[in-house]
């Protein structure tokens, strides 16, 4: 799943996932290094603003609930709509990172299906990074119900009495943007004024 709820408050009200960074939204480069696993399906919570129609019409849209409820919430709604499978591995990623890779991706869903735990990675602080990890659905589910209403709550509580494994990658696969300066800072380029034109 991928999460592009929010307002971007930081970012002057403009759309994260939908900015383009190298020519291809933010949204849109996740997509890609999602398909290229051997992924069942793809859920974005939130708004699809980057995605093509062949990508829209690929993916399960799903919305949090209420919206602006947070990333906590967007999980809940994702999940819900998944069927459930105790055998599958459920990534769980930010829609405001730009240089999340496959080779990343990868080694988190197989390492969550090699140990039967939670899959996760931390930053170059050593700051465990909480929608950048790979979880066995049996597992997520059983958190979630635990936590009960997860609106408005912080995404921290999914990893409550939960051990991860750590799995190293790479820094890019880690670093998301909230304001322009951040944007700048990882991308080299200038951050977008105003709102990015819906693709699709």
């Amino acid at each position: 799943m991928v999460l592009t709820g929010g307002r971007s408050r930081r970012f002057h009200g403009v759309h994260k996932p939908g900015v383009p960074v190298d020519g291809t939204p933010v949204v849109a480069r996740a997509h890609a290094a999602l398909t290229a696993l051997p992924a069942r399906g793809i859920w974005i919570c939130g708004p699809l603003d980057g995605l093509d129609a062949a990508a829209r019409r690929a993916v399960h849209q799903v919305y949090e609930e209420p919206r602006f409820s947070g990333p906590l919430a967007g999980i809940a709604a994702a999940v819900g709509a998944m069927p459930s499978d105790p055998r599958a591995v459920v990534l769980v990623l930010a829609g405001d990172v730009p240089y999340t890779t496959v080779e990343d991706l990868g080694r988190l869903a197989e390492t969550s299906a090699a140990t039967g735990r939670a899959a996760g990675c931390v930053d170059a602080e050593g700051r465990l990074q909480h929608l950048c990890a790979a979880w066995p659905d049996a597992l997520l589910r059983a958190r979630l119900r635990g936590i009960g209403d997860p609106a408005d709550q912080p995404v921290r509580r999914l990893w409550e009495g939960v051990e991860p494994v750590l799995v190293e990658v790479s820094a890019a696969s880690v670093e998301d943007f909230d304001t322009a300066e951040d944007f700048h800072r990882i991308t080299g380029h200038e951050p977008p004024h105003g709102r990015p034109v819906r693709c699709g």
